[in-house]
């Protein structure tokens, strides 16, 4: 019951910052990514976040294994993606095979179990990632989202591999769903202060000029190379590699290659948590006073976020190739 109560607050935590967020879209496609690492590590894929990260932003790090040319590990990402963006809260049953049902007593259960019963239901008849991925929508047609979280996938491979499950079954499965919706909520808050902090960065600036941009890029693709700036922002690659040493001056990014080329680039939250940069040791800083409500600030929010919004129909509508 502990583990129930816990996870039922994270997830709640977490749903009702998303829906204020200035952040939300970027949060949901780096949320997405997570989300379908852990489904491909319930089907026994051994890959890591970055991996998938990296795959998703089309650059492929140094030194990380390559995943099996026999496995596309991104086939399903796209239309899952996709999916999830055009769901209405109605006929979320309709996806789900025949043979899946709950008892007549199943209201009297919380909804967290309903959701997670189906899950282990349908991870009984579909041995592929389809259940895991499902996981998000069942939560949001049960009431506990107001819209599906990609960060809620999965559940426990004993959902597949056991036909009666054990209490510490149930219990793995809500401590897997409450580290998710935890660890979501605290990559919103590192998105959130990014977000802040290039404000900051761009109120300051004397001659912003791309810089705008690229930190609208950086929020949707956290994973940056000069190559990659410059085919985005219709920039050479010089002055692309200028723009993303300009950031990461003013620690908006991270350089996790150390050479001369096929640099690359990453967002400082990320950074920490893959183990690219250390984590700041000692007393945390006083957080900065609230940007002053003036003309000019208004003009730097509304010109960011029309160059969020551009570069997110730029990247919704054009395929990116891996590079290597």
């Amino acid at each position: 019951m502990r583990s129930l109560a816990r996870c039922t607050g994270a997830i709640a935590a977490l749903n009702a910052r998303i829906s204020v967020s200035p952040v939300a879209t970027p949060w949901r496609a780096r949320a997405a990514w997570s989300g379908y690492t852990t489904a491909l590590q319930l089907q026994g894929v051994e890959t890591d976040e970055i991996d998938i990260f990296s795959l998703a932003c089309g650059l492929r790090v140094p030194g990380r294994p390559l995943i099996g040319t026999h496995l596309d590990p991104l086939e399903e990402l796209g239309g899952w993606q996709q999916a999830l963006a055009a769901h209405d809260g109605a006929g979320w049953r309709d996806n789900l095979p025949t043979a899946i049902g709950e008892p007549a007593d199943a209201r009297e259960h919380p909804p967290l179990v309903r959701a997670l019963d189906l899950v282990r239901q349908h991870a009984q008849v579909d041995k592929t990632l389809i259940p895991w991925l499902r996981t998000p929508v069942m939560l949001c047609g049960l009431g506990l989202t107001v819209t599906p979280l990609p960060c809620l996938t999965g559940g426990v491979k004993a959902f597949r591999l056991k036909r009666t499950l054990a209490d510490t079954d149930w219990t793995a499965a809500f401590n897997s769903l409450s580290r998710a919706a935890e660890a979501g909520l605290e990559r919103l808050d590192a998105l959130e202060q990014l977000y802040r902090l290039g404000l900051r960065s761009l109120l300051d600036a004397y001659r912003p000029g791309a810089l705008p941009r690229l930190l609208a890029l950086s929020l949707s693709q956290p994973l940056l190379s000069p190559q990659a700036v410059a085919d985005a922002l219709g920039l050479s690659v010089a002055g692309a590699s200028k723009l993303l040493e300009r950031a990461a001056a003013d620690e908006l990014l991270v350089e996790i290659t150390q050479r001369k080329t096929w640099r690359q680039f990453l967002t400082p939250d990320l950074a920490v948590q893959f183990g690219y940069a250390q984590p700041k040791r000692g007393r945390p800083r006083v957080t900065p006073p609230a940007l002053p409500v003036s003309r000019d600030m208004a003009e730097v929010l509304d010109a960011f976020d029309r160059e969020m919004a551009d570069i997110d129909r730029k990247l919704a509508s054009t395929r990116i190739d891996i590079k290597t």
